[in-house]
């Protein structure tokens, strides 16, 4: 078991803590200790953890996840009788250390909500002293029974092996089995007909004919066909993504889904050093470069003359990119700081896209979801595991799309979906005169939480959204009407303070990463 190398170890030292914490969660030492078992097997499936994967925190959260998808509770403490959901929020954030912003979008709740609940059952079980509840919950931990459960952990594994070693051997042996059968049947025997469909073909009848599917693909172009982009390392962040002109111009269209244009520039910076040789680092703390991800795909074919727009996804922090790869056919993300690469969908067919598709990133920069034709895949780029999300998961501001389209010419969703943004021309609908407002609003509820003046211009201006930063600031472009000069503003979303941003391009799609890079 060369392969489980350290996990032995992993075991030894983390059955303790695991277990004081499932205790907590279920009241009873026998489902504490099944509970830890399920949270060693599930991280035993992915062992050996990637360098910057931490194991501990893999059980832990599974452990959170496992309990509210089969919550228990056995005793009659004040802690078990909270409902699951609670008695996760304290056990995690007051005996484990996970903060409340990473509990919400584990959990994918406002972080208000989160905080609300916990304060609501820390007044349950202290009266709201949250020292006295903290040392509670290290006493009743620390008294947990914890037998050695080490054996028991790579028993599991070892069954596991043994089921992949025969499940290799019959992948073997099955296509032995049919190629004796053929050698050694007599050939016109009634089941060969039914392998070729039940049906030979007519006289006069090619079999070419037959139609095969068809996977998306490159339409021609006048230039070369791109390559899959090789991204140096390099621990500059991506200040933001624009879309970069198309080799030869106008590209004929193709076939529906097919990429018609290719290619996305990203501006980096926000280093001290770099390792790029097209870096220039103009003072000190100060590196600025620019890299071309040519197979990056902006527009696919259908959806009108314009065709449809597709974009990347930038992590808040700069360092990972995802998008649709012309060159290979499928949505592939990086990461710039450890050169890692994952594959975040299967090769594409135009079904998959003839409706339109697009790649966004969690908060953390850790979980890419993809949208396809109706279903959704979901990445965790630091296991390269990937799971379909049911559609009663579908995020407000997807539901609320119609609405915000009957309401808004442009708008913006917030990065967990909960909140859009979009800007009320100024005398539109009763607004007051000058630049106009920022809409924030409630996707969940279709209502504006928030009506936010935006700076006034000199002369008539047309104010747009252009995107978020985060779950809080939005980005707004305030161009003149005459043709003049255009501005950039970060929009507190909750107070209304603006701050100019300075160095964006004019008149593109901006797609941000790490704009708040000094």
């Amino acid at each position: 078991m060369r392969r489980y190398i350290g996990y032995r170890d992993f075991v030894e030292r983390d059955q303790r803590s695991l277990v004081g914490t499932a205790l907590l969660l279920t009241g009873s030492h026998e489902q504490a200790i099944r509970l830890t078992l399920w949270s060693f097997h599930t991280v035993g499936l992915t062992w050996p953890p990637t360098p910057w994967e931490n194991p501990t925190t893999h059980a832990q959260v599974t452990l959170y996840r496992r309990f509210l998808r089969k919550p228990s509770a056995a005793g009659n403490t004040a802690l078990v009788r909270l409902p699951p959901r609670q008695r996760v929020l304290v056990v995690a954030c007051l005996h484990d250390g996970r903060s409340r912003a990473e509990m919400a979008d584990l959990l994918g709740l406002p972080v208000e909500t989160v905080e609300k609940e916990l304060d609501e059952a820390v007044d349950t079980l202290t009266k709201g002293d949250v020292a006295r509840l903290t040392k509670r919950l290290a006493t009743q931990a620390g008294e947990a029974s914890v037998p050695d459960l080490t054996t028991r952990a790579l028993r599991a594994l070892r069954r596991r092996r043994s089921r992949g070693a025969l499940l290799a051997m019959a992948a073997v042996l099955v296509p032995i089995g049919m190629i004796a059968a053929f050698v050694l049947l007599p050939p016109g025997m009634a089941w060969t007909s039914s392998l070729r469909g039940h049906s030979t073909p007519t006289t006069g009848e090619s079999v070419a004919a037959t139609p095969t599917p068809r996977t998306m693909r490159a339409a021609p172009t006048p230039g070369p066909t791109p390559e899959p982009w090789k991204p140096p390392r390099t621990p500059l962040a991506i200040r933001y993504a624009i879309p970069a002109k198309c080799p030869g111009g106008a590209v004929p269209a193709g076939g529906a889904g097919d990429v018609t244009c290719a290619g996305w520039t990203l501006e980096l910076s926000d280093a001290d050093r770099s390792e790029l040789a097209s870096a220039t680092c103009g003072r000190p703390g100060r590196c600025e470069s620019t890299l071309r991800v040519g197979d990056a795909a902006q527009q696919l074919a259908g959806g009108g003359e314009k065709g449809l727009r597709v974009e990347p996804a930038v992590s808040p922090d700069g360092h990972r990119v995802a998008y649709l790869s012309a060159a290979e056919r499928r949505y592939v993300a990086h990461d710039l700081r450890t050169g890692v690469k994952r594959y975040l969908s299967p090769v594409l067919a135009p079904s998959d896209v003839a409706a339109g598709t697009r790649v966004s990133v969690s908060a953390d920069g850790r979980r890419f979801t993809v949208e396809l034709g109706g279903r959704r895949l979901r990445t965790d780029f630091a296991t390269g595991r990937s799971a379909s999300l049911p559609d009663g998961r579908r995020a407000a501001t997807v539901q609320a799309a119609g609405w915000l389209r009957q309401n808004y010419r442009v708008w913006c969703d917030s990065p967990n979906g909960r909140h859009s943004a979009a800007v009320r021309a100024a005398g539109d609908g009763g607004e007051r005169a000058g630049a106009g407002d920022l809409h924030i609003i409630d996707a969940g509820s279709r209502q504006v939480v928030r009506r936010l003046p935006l700076p006034a211009a000199k002369r008539p201006a047309e104010s747009e959204v252009v995107g978020w930063l985060g779950t809080r600031e939005v980005v707004v472009r305030l161009k003149e009407k005459d043709g003049g000069r255009t501005a950039f503003y970060r929009v507190d979303a909750v107070t209304g303070r603006t701050r100019p941003v300075e160095g964006l391009p004019d008149g593109e799609p901006i797609v941000f990463g790490a704009l708040t890079a000094p």
